[in-house]
């Protein structure tokens, strides 16, 4: 009988909904678009998609927060790119109640846009480095936060007592 029940509980979890989902959840994109209603901070945007909003945290880059130094002026910055017009989003993951999504404007990644003109770091740990060039660029030409010198990364700037921010104020995961 516990051979019987072993082998049912077994064979319950290796084709259990639940299961499938966790494994699907991690490598599934999904497509939407819809109108840019407003942006809270330069990496966070509502976003209306089919009649509901979806709060939309841009992935792989991190933006000065909005109480940050230069955190209105990243905010500003991608409200005027994208408020009001329709974006596609691809989208892999969640954070926190967001969405995590590369976000386009016709042809161009408004990610990419974004860290192109200053207003965001790389956030490797989840772009595995995809702006990191973006950001040399951004910084060689001194744009947006990079024309200051004295510079707290967002990363830090949350997590102020993060040893490693202790020693780099520009420290970025």
């Amino acid at each position: 009988m516990r051979i019987v029940t072993s082998v049912f509980l077994a064979t319950a979890l290796i084709f259990s909904p639940l299961a499938d989902a966790k494994k699907s959840k991690k490598n599934k994109v999904q497509f939407l678009s819809g109108v840019v209603e407003k942006c809270h901070d330069g990496d966070t945007c509502r976003v209306k998609v089919g009649g509901k909003i979806a709060k939309i945290r841009f992935a792989g880059i991190d933006c000065p927060e909005l109480s940050q130094k230069h955190g209105k002026q990243a905010r500003n910055f991608t409200e005027s790119a994208i408020k009001g017009k329709t974006v596609n989003l691809e989208c892999d993951g969640k954070s926190f109640d967001r969405l995590t999504c590369t976000v386009f404007l016709e042809d161009k990644n408004v990610n990419l846009m974004i860290v192109q003109s200053g207003w965001a770091y790389d956030s490797t740990k989840y772009s595995k480095g995809r702006y990191l060039a973006s950001v040399d660029f951004a910084k060689s030409r001194r744009a947006g936060i990079w024309a200051d010198t004295d510079l707290m990364s967002p990363y830090c700037y949350r997590h102020k007592t993060n040893k490693k921010c202790s020693l780099d104020r520009s420290y970025m995961p």
